[in-house]
């Protein structure tokens, strides 16, 4: 797909880079509070959605997973599956605490006011859910630079492009289908 109206940042992966994005964030996400996402947001954004689309569907390890992930720098610094969001979020948290701060919180169920309350103790850029109650959008949007996404679907791209040495690779998505990698079983 082609996109005409590209979106200017307020810089790129650094404050002397310019950055661009060509896409169509609306069609995911409901954004209820904060800035505008960030070059380096959206890289995580996008290391957070397919993540979390791994406890969805069919697919799920567990179907009623509730799962509560920190990503920074595309890493994952904690991620947690527990009877509530905020136990969750809280085992998440203990998986790498230093690193969390500054980071995308994302869960895969309706943030609460028990969770918005224990998640308002750290700093962070973006929490992605499917949903937020009211409470703890009131409680979250304390912070006015906060940015709270609401997903909208599931986004499950068939194709990953890099760009490099002045061309685009595309590859399809490693469904992880293959179990017969180098002979072992």
């Amino acid at each position: 797909e082609s996109y005409t109206q590209p979106t200017i940042m307020r810089y790129g992966e650094n404050p002397h880079q310019t950055g661009i994005f060509f896409g169509n964030l609306q069609e995911l996400f409901s954004q209820l509070n904060g800035k505008e996402l960030s070059y380096n947001n959206l890289v995580d954004v996008d290391a957070a959605v397919p993540l979390m689309g791994e406890f969805h569907g069919e697919n799920a390890p567990e179907k009623d997973s509730t799962v509560f992930a920190i990503i920074k720098h595309t890493n994952v610094c904690g991620i947690a599956s527990r009877l509530t969001v905020k136990e969750a979020w809280e085992a998440a948290l203990a998986g790498d605490p230093e690193s969390a701060f500054g980071g995308v919180l994302a869960s895969n169920r309706e943030i609460d006011a028990a969770t918005a309350n224990a998640i308002q103790e750290i700093f962070f850029e973006v929490l992605i859910a499917p949903g937020f109650s009211q409470e703890a959008v009131n409680i979250l949007s304390a912070k006015k630079n906060r940015i709270l996404l609401q997903q909208k679907k599931q986004f499950a791209p068939q194709k990953q492009f890099k760009s490099l040495l002045n061309g685009v690779l595309q590859q399809g998505i490693d469904e992880g289908r293959d179990t017969d990698v180098a002979g072992l079983h």
